[in-house]
This record gives structure tokens, C-alpha cells and sequence, in this order.
């Protein structure tokens, strides 16, 4: 079974995007939390229905680990530009 730690998986992605967004936003940057930021994504994509048909489709098809957190990034990437 296909298993990862969204939460901390979306942590480390957040971690790599922030600078980016930083530089796109520099006053809310100052202001946002990375690590409420985290857990609201995290939240959001895991009710998201197609992050968890993603999921089991991953699970069918034996994906590993790695390929689960490169989806993981695709969805914290779209949450992103939903934000803003």
C-alpha cells in the first residue's frame, strides 16, 4: 500500500516554492506562517477529490513513493495559484 506523510510532504515542497512566492509577493510573505500555510494545504488537498482519486489510481497502479510525491507537488503547485 502506497503510503506518505502529506502533511511533511507538502511542508518540504512549500520550502522550495516559498522563495518564489516571496518574490511575487513580498508583503504577504512577511505575514504568512509557512507553517499554517502547510496545514491548510494540506488539509485542502487531502479533501480534494481529485488528489484522492489520484491516490487510488497510484495504488492500482503500484506507483512508488516517488512518484506519489511528485503528485504531491503538482497539487501544492495548483493550490498555490488558487491562492492568488
Amino acid at each position: 500500500m502506497l503510503t506518505i506523510n502529506l502533511k511533511d510532504e507538502v511542508q518540504k515542497i512549500l520550502a522550495v516554492e516559498w522563495r518564489g512566492f516571496a518574490e511575487r509577493h513580498p508583503r504577504l510573505a512577511e505575514v504568512i506562517d509557512q507553517s499554517l500555510m502547510a496545514e491548510q494545504a494540506a488539509l485542502s488537498i487531502a479533501d480534494d477529490p481529485d488528489y484522492q482519486r489520484a491516490l487510488r489510481e497510484a495504488e492500482g497502479m503500484e506507483w512508488s513513493a516517488n512518484v506519489a510525491v511528485e503528485l504531491v507537488g503538482g497539487f501544492v503547485k495548483d493550490w498555490l495559484k488558487k491562492l492568488l
